[in-house]
Order: structure tokens, then sequence, then C-alpha cells
């Protein structure tokens, strides 16, 4: 192994290069010692146990870490630290992963621009005047500044492609029943999915190799559908530019691109109706904060999980019978099309002054409500911001969306 390339000098180098970045709030919590402790171990094996053997990885605080802080970016639960990894964690520890340390998050997993964790905003390192995203951004950040090039977090309606899209990197949501959610610090026990964050395609495809050790064939011919109704979605002139662009690009490299309306699909409708859903099951989630008042909880959480909680079973019966129909028909549709294609989001990274856009999740919370594989796919647009597009397959086509996602990965950089 090159004397500049060991497991010890990536540790080192993150600990070095960490101070570039302290007040970007990236990481809450980091043990040097223990991480050159696995990366010596690493250094010294003759054979590595996997792809990801002696590589450092970033977690976002509502995962078990053992010994770790446990809290999910709530004060109440600041001093809990954790007794046991999460099943991923011990997956990653036991191919020789490197828990390097814990990033930023929205409070609970509740929100959209990794700023309201008692922690303080997470800056974006492309631009620290414009969001990260939430609620994963701090996960997002780390891949974008250098610091690490694997990282994991949880996604809801959107909270790994969304700032994986505003910090200009790859993110992952797998298919729900693909990785248990029961030791998170859960918000939504339905909905919140862990997933994954890489510099490149091949970061996130070494670790879910070891998830699914499957092997599918790519489609000969892969045909996309685009739903038209996206563009009546108030989609800002960049990144309507930049997605048109993109089909012309994928179309001149052979991939089938057909724009068709999904009448039964309205994005910043659907996504409304999932948040209640998220809402009424956070706030029994965490109704331990909501009992207590004087629970060290913000004043938006509180109002945001009381509102929850008022949402009547009748109402909730309804909405979910709804998702479930809508579930169904987007289901069918990989009868015929082998992708969903949209804009990860109908906007760039927003200024950080700005209240965050409320329908940022119009377009990702389609593969939370259906259970699809989803990844945001960052592309070189005309602007300055990153540009991403998302690719939703067929629930548990995980391994056959990474697959397609290499072929449009090499297509668009």
């Amino acid at each position: 192994m090159s004397i500049n390339n060991t497991s010890q000098d990536k540790v080192n180098n993150f600990f070095k290069n960490l101070e570039n970045f302290k007040s970007h709030n990236i990481f809450i919590h980091t043990d040097k010692d223990t991480s050159l402790k696995h990366a010596k171990n690493a250094d010294n094996r003759i054979k590595k146990l996997s792809q990801i053997d002696g590589e450092l990885f970033a977690v976002k605080a509502n995962i078990k870490v053992k010994s770790f802080p446990f809290h999910a970016g709530i004060e109440e639960f600041k001093n809990n630290t954790s007794l046991e990894d999460d099943p991923i964690i011990k997956m990653i520890k036991k191919n020789g992963g490197i828990i390097i340390g814990l990033t930023n998050m929205d409070e609970a997993a509740f929100g959209g621009s990794t700023s309201s964790s008692f922690y303080g905003r997470c800056l974006n390192p492309r631009n620290i005047n414009f969001s990260v995203g939430g609620s994963s951004g701090g996960s997002a950040a780390t891949i974008s500044s250098g610091l690490v090039h694997n990282a994991i977090g949880t996604d809801t309606m959107g909270s790994v492609r969304i700032p994986a899209s505003y910090c200009g990197v790859f993110g992952f949501k797998p298919s729900s029943n693909t990785i248990s959610n029961k030791d998170l610090i859960l918000l939504s026990n339905t909905y919140d999915t862990i997933g994954f964050f890489g510099k490149n395609l091949n970061n996130i495809s070494n670790l879910f190799n070891l998830v699914n050790k499957k092997d599918y064939n790519t489609p000969r011919n892969i045909k996309c559908i685009v739903p038209t109704q996206i563009f009546e979605d108030q989609i800002e002139a960049n990144v309507l530019e930049n997605f048109k662009k993109t089909i012309l690009v994928l179309k001149k490299n052979n991939i089938q691109v057909i724009e068709k309306e999904l009448d039964y699909w309205k994005p910043n409708l659907h996504r409304k109706a999932l948040l209640k859903i998220v809402e009424n099951e956070g706030a029994k989630n965490l109704s331990d904060l909501l009992i207590n008042n004087r629970s060290k909880i913000t004043k938006l959480l509180r109002s945001n999980l009381q509102f929850g909680q008022n949402i009547n079973k009748t109402d909730i019966k309804k909405i979910k019978e709804d998702l479930l129909r809508l579930k169904i028909k987007i289901q069918n549709i990989f009868e015929t099309f082998d992708l969903i294609l949209t804009p990860t989001t109908p906007q760039s990274a927003f200024k950080i002054e700005k209240e965050q856009p409320l329908n940022q999740a119009n377009f990702t919370s389609l593969a939370n409500i259906s259970d699809l594989p989803a990844i945001s796919l960052p592309h070189n647009g005309t602007y300055a911001q990153p540009f991403s597009i998302q690719l939703n397959a067929a629930n548990n086509n995980d391994k056959i969306l990474l697959k397609i996602s290499s072929i449009f990965e090499k297509i668009l950089q």
C-alpha cells in the first residue's frame, strides 16, 4: 500500500482538513483515537475485507453508532449515548469501514435546511450563502467538502436526495424494505429510509453491494418517462433549462425519453398529503417530547408535532387510502418504462436568508409514497448552483437503478 494512501493517512488528513470547515457545522462529533485504531487494523490486513475496507464514513446523528451521541439534533436528547450500532453501521464496520463521525441534521429530521438542530446551521461548502437542504444536509456537506467520500443519511420525503442536489453530490434512497429503520430515532416509521451519499456512484454501489449481493442485467434499451405535470410546478428557469438540455443529451445517447402526463399524480397535493402522515407519525414517535411542556425542543418542532397529533383518524385513513392508490398506479408504470425521470428539485439551492421553498420535496416525495428506489445524479449545468436529475425505478429494482445510473453518470459527466 502506498505510504500516502493508507487508511491512517486518510484519518489524519481528515482531521487536518476538518479545521478548514469548523465554522461550517458539518460534523457534530468525531473520535480520532478510535478512527486511527480501526485505520491501523485496516492497514495491517493482508487481504481487504471488502471494497469499503479502510474507507471513511460519516453518519447522520439519528443513526446509532456505539459510544457516539445519539440525539437526532434534539437538545432534550443531547446527553444520550448509543450503547449499540445500528445494523447498517454493524455491516459497515464488519466490512472494514471506519466511522469517522456524526453529521449535523435538522432537529428530529423534521426540516429541509439543516438549520434547526441545537448545533446551529450547517453551511454549504459549495457556497456558504446557500442552503445545504435537509434534513441530511450535514451528510451531503461532508461529501461536497471533500472531507470524506461516503456518508449515511435518512430520507423521509427527499432528505437524502435534496441535500445531495444542493451540494452537487450523489444521493441514493433504496427501497424501504432493503435496510431496517427500526433502530433510528424515528420521525416516520412508515417512510424513514436509510440512504447513502457518495462522491461518485462507485462509493454508493460498493456499499449497497454489501446490502444486496444479487446481480441483475442492465436493460438493453433504457426507456424513461418524464411526467409533464412537473413543468407546471413553478420550476426555476435555470433548473428547467438544464433539465431540457439533459433530456437532449440522453436522447443523443440512445436513451428513450417519453414526455407524458400522469394525471393521477399531483406533485404538490401529494407532497402535502405525505407531510400530514409524517407529522402524525412523528407526533406518536416523539410523544414524550410533547407530553413534557419543558422538553428542550424548538417551538417549530413542537408546533409541527402538535399539528400532527391533532389530525383526526378519519382524515389519516383517507390520506393513506389516497396515497396507496397513487402507489399502485405509479408502480404499474414500470411495466412499460424503466425509469421515471425528473429534476431532483424544482429549484437549485436557495439563499439561507430566505424561507425554505415549500415545494422542494414535490418531486422527491413520489419515491417515498410509492416505495421506489431513487437517486439524485449531479450534472454540470450552465449555472453557478449545482443541478441534479432524479431517477426512480421499480420497487426492489435498486441494483438495476444503480447500473443504469452508472450509464447516465458516464453520459452526463
